[in-house]
């Protein structure tokens, strides 16, 4: 199906009160009617989002035993270093109350995952810097930008919502999020056609917001919230684009006032699925903002009322994020 996310200028975010709520409205409507939404002009640099892929293109080129220099530890948790081709099985999990996992597909990808660089609680794991100077400093570096443009959505999110920004925001305060370099390989058409293998299967993110930036090769499909089990192909005009999404978390604090977004990687649109072609490989970066790991992920008050009963219990974000991360990993090795 053909793409029908806007674009949003976040310009208007940092311009006057009008272009502000203007932005902000904007917002809140497309993520509910599409799942996402690209957003331009959001503060981070060009040349960094440049530089960011040229590096992770770096790391993905690297000898596999270079690679696992930096392996995530064999139990699922914590979600940290480098996980190989078929480690981590998306389809392990379900789209949220969706009811589609645990499956038995093959993700067909290989991942780098990191936090900020203060944890407190978990550490990252790096390549040696001999192996790739430079590469730890600038990963930690944009991390710090895209947390900054993080709390800048958080608080358009709250100001469209007509809750408490200052409030929102201090449930992220802590920056515990997950940054993710992901690299497809190139794939026969024909070896996900019987459904065995996909790039990632269906399922929703565990955070509150995901920022992902995409390389021109296409493939990502995100549910259109108007027409559930209607996926819709969203193709960035350029990696500096922010693809935003809601996940879990958000869901939860808001009571549904949000949907989580379903989406997969599949196919780019140009490739037939019973052909021949192999699908060329893709380079993704995503952004998952989570709530502070100590916080309550029972909705809020102001989404609680008599027509809308609390439709969660409480439990932390840090359990939360656990609990789904288990599954991903359930049966694999490191």
């Amino acid at each position: 199906m053909a793409a029908q996310s806007d674009t949003l200028d976040m310009s208007l975010y940092f311009g006057d009160m009008e272009q502000r709520l203007r932005f902000c409205t904007t917002l809140l409507d497309q993520l509910k009617k599409r799942g996402c939404v690209k957003i331009q002009n959001h503060g981070i640099p060009n040349e960094d989002i440049q530089r960011l892929f040229e590096l992770t293109r770096q790391f993905f080129n690297l000898s596999y035993e270079d690679k696992m220099k930096a392996k995530r530890p064999a139990q699922a948790n914590p979600n940290r270093g480098y996980s190989f081709v078929g480690q981590e099985n998306v389809a392990g999990i379900s789209g949220f109350e969706k009811g589609l996992g645990p499956l038995t597909t093959k993700d067909i990808k290989e991942t780098l995952d990191m936090g900020s660089a203060n944890d407190k609680l978990v550490d990252n794991i790096w390549v040696p810097e001999d192996i790739l100077p430079g590469f730890r400093n600038s990963m930690e570096s944009f991390y710090d930008k895209a947390f900054e443009t993080e709390m800048h959505l958080i608080d358009a999110l709250a100001t469209a919502l007509g809750i408490s920004a200052t409030h929102l925001k201090s449930l992220h305060s802590k920056a515990e999020n997950e940054f993710r370099l992901l690299h497809y390989p190139p794939t026969p058409a024909s070896k996900l056609k019987d459904g065995k293998s996909t790039r990632i299967a269906e399922h929703t993110d565990f955070g509150t917001i995901t920022m992902l930036f995409q390389d021109s090769t296409g493939g990502l499909q995100v549910e259109d919230q108007t027409q559930l089990g209607t996926f819709r192909d969203i193709e960035s005009s350029g990696p500096t684009d922010i693809i935003l999404n809601i996940g879990d978390s958000l869901q939860r604090l808001t009571n549904d006032t949000f949907k989580a977004a379903c989406h997969r990687v599949t196919y780019p649109p140009m490739i037939k699925a019973d052909g021949d072609e192999i699908i060329p490989e893709r380079y993704s970066i995503a952004y998952f903002a989570k709530p502070n790991r100590d916080a309550s992920l029972l909705p809020l008050e102001d989404f609680v009322t008599d027509a809308t009963p609390c439709r969660y219990q409480d439990i932390t974000a840090w359990e939360w994020n656990n609990m789904r991360i288990e599954k991903l990993f359930a049966g694999t090795t490191a």
